[in-house]
């Protein structure tokens, strides 16, 4: 990777939907050298996907306190209901990324989350900024 990979790097994370028109216009260079470079970041696992922000104005991380005894079976639910997880090893074992429109429906989704068989303890985090 050089100066210009880092470049586009950039430009992708203030905004995904930049065309690459629109990059090569503001690095001076070709569009074709933006379109091979970013395909080889893809291909090289550098760049791993393209995001949107949202409306959606509460983000929270559950962090989740598994029983040992269950925490392959809850471990295999958690992925099924949630895309953003996170497995550790110490006293946390599974964090969770949640976004929702309200404190209150973020709230129902950790007592879902309480609720599971397997789950000892829950504590989580509101994203402030």
């Amino acid at each position: 990777m050089d100066e210009t990979d880092y470049n586009i790097i950039d430009i992708l994370r203030e905004n995904s939907r930049e065309t690459n028109m629109e990059i090569a216009r503001k690095l001076n260079v070709s569009e074709g050298t933006i379109r091979k470079r970013i395909m080889n970041m893809v291909n090289n696992g550098i760049i791993r996907k393209f995001t949107i922000e949202t409306s959606i104005s509460i983000e929270g991380i559950v962090l989740i306190k598994l029983d040992s005894r269950q925490a392959s079976s809850t471990l295999k639910v958690l992925k099924n209901l949630y895309r953003d997880i996170y497995e550790f090893s110490g006293r946390i074992d599974v964090a969770v990324r949640i976004s929702k429109s309200t404190i209150d429906d973020l709230n129902m989704e950790v007592d879902k989350i309480r609720d599971l068989k397997g789950v000892v303890n829950t504590d989580t985090m509101v994203r402030l900024k």
